[in-house]
């Protein structure tokens, strides 16, 4: 049985250069780093399928 997830919200977000130059050093988009960090901020993470999942627990 397949969950639906709920719908996205678009965000502008001001970020100073150096965040994008970090993102562009380690190969990754600053929309993808932003992304999994709210994710992660919310307890989730997103999968291979650009899925949202919950994060582990590591204590486990």
């Amino acid at each position: 049985m397949s969950q639906a997830q709920p719908a996205s919200n678009v965000l502008l977000v001001e970020v100073p250069p150096q965040f994008i130059a970090l993102c562009q050093a380690s190969g990754v988009s600053p929309q993808a780093t932003l992304r999994g960090l709210a994710a992660m901020l919310c307890g989730l993470r997103y999968d291979e399928d650009n899925r949202l999942l919950p994060l582990e627990d590591g204590a486990g």
